[in-house]
């Protein structure tokens, strides 16, 4: 499904930006990599030959995701990636998928498949099979804190993301496939359920330290087809408290860079290089959420009463469980009573219509998305009265289809012309 066919079913305001699933999103990198490497890839295709193609004859490949790195930080910072980005071979821009959160951005990164499709479709969703909503980056219950209770109750990491994954497809080619992530996070769950296939995972304790293991695993396997897959959270996670406008932002965005080069691009060993790609690109960018725009469900009794459970997704798109017969009306009194502040839409018209990606769907995506999506609209963010005690805690979200949170940039550098 492509833009055009998407905004026929769909409200689309003009500060949206939608996902380009045929061939301009990030899920379509993972089989864009692979056609570098000799590899078909099961799932979306890959990008126009024009973002990388140019990068010539490769057999190594690697890919950094910056978390929250979107194109607007990009355009306003672009003084301080110059070090790196004047000797780009290729510079363009991409969409994020919906919803434009982390989880599902990076599950899409990890198959070369939409959220509809490999089934992680939100950072909090209703598992009917288990009676419990509960969070992603964890996989514990909201209502109470127990980390990897749903493993416990029996959801198979193995099995849960309803594609297969890069690293399994690259493997069944030969090509093995190295994941570099914080230590904290690196026997996570998620990070079990993204990594089917992968040959070796490197937790490291710093972004210096990720780009220092990268480096000497290049040179040890000098020579050799591989593929390196690795993910920095840290412009997100400042971005959330301080927003990505903020001087603390700026600063690690520069910190980032001049690292990337000193560290890694200008420290590679000759052999290293040989042959390697690398490709920077973010999941996701971010919005400005300060307090003044926040809105509460529970300073809306009448919608509140026709919801039967608390929403799910996130404050920048809620999934919505409507009680018997109140479905149009939900859909009715948010889009005349709140459509100033966000669009309300089917979810089974949102699924069909492909916003979370083209057919066919992961079993039970549609269990995942409630009757009713509310999806904010310029620098709004909707909460329950249980998360006002800490709604105010972070000034920037993302998730939702506004131009700051799905535009984000694509890079790639030949490293032996470097």
């Amino acid at each position: 499904m492509i833009e055009k066919e998407i905004s026929q079913f769909l409200p689309v305001p003009d500060e949206f930006t939608l996902p380009n699933y045929a061939d301009g999103s990030i899920a379509n990198v993972p089989a864009t990599v692979a056609k570098l490497l000799g590899v078909n890839l099961a799932g979306l295709s890959e990008l126009p030959e024009a973002m990388w193609k140019p990068m010539g004859d490769v057999k190594r490949v690697v890919l950094l995701t910056l978390d929250g790195f979107g194109w607007n930080l990009f355009q306003a910072r672009h003084s301080l990636v110059t070090a790196v980005s004047h000797k780009a071979t290729i510079t363009n821009q991409l969409t994020s998928i919906f919803p434009s959160t982390t989880v599902a951005a990076l599950s899409s990164l990890w198959t070369g498949s939409a959220p509809a499709q490999h089934g992680l479709a939100g950072l909090r969703l209703f598992f009917p099979e288990f009676a419990v909503s509960a969070g992603m980056l964890d996989f514990s219950p909201l209502f109470y804190k127990a980390k990897d209770a749903l493993v416990d109750a029996g959801l198979d990491p193995e099995t849960f993301l309803q594609h297969p994954g890069v690293g399994e497809q690259l493997g069944n080619a030969g090509i093995p496939t190295y994941a570099f992530k914080g230590k904290e996070i690196v026997n996570s769950v998620l990070s079990k359920i993204h990594g089917r296939g992968v040959t070796e995972s490197f937790g490291v304790v710093s972004f210096a330290d990720m780009l220092v293991q990268m480096r000497e695993l290049l040179h040890k396997r000098a020579g050799e087809p591989l593929f390196i897959n690795a993910y920095w959270p840290s412009i997100d996670t400042i971005s959330h408290y301080h927003t990505w406008q903020s001087a603390a932002v700026s600063a690690e965005v520069r910190t980032i860079f001049d690292q990337l080069k000193v560290e890694f691009l200008d420290a590679l060993t000759e052999t290293a290089r040989q042959d390697t790609a690398l490709f920077i690109v973010a999941d996701h960018g971010q919005e400005l959420t300060p307090l003044s725009h926040q809105i509460f469900l529970s300073d809306h009794p009448q919608l509140e009463q026709m919801l039967f459970m608390r929403p799910t997704g996130e404050p920048r798109v809620l999934y919505l469980y409507t009680k018997h017969g109140c479905h149009e009306t939900t859909i009715e009194y948010i889009n005349t009573k709140l459509g100033h502040a966000m669009t309300a839409v089917s979810s089974q018209v949102a699924l069909q219509a492909g916003l979370l990606g083209p057919e066919p769907f992961a079993a039970n995506v549609a269990d995942r998305l409630g009757d009713v999506m509310a999806i904010m609209r310029g620098e709004y963010s909707l909460f329950t009265e249980a998360e006002r005690e800490w709604a105010h805690k972070m000034i920037g979200r993302h998730g939702g289809l506004n131009h700051a949170e799905m535009q984000v940039p694509w890079l790639g550098f030949r490293l032996d012309g470097w």
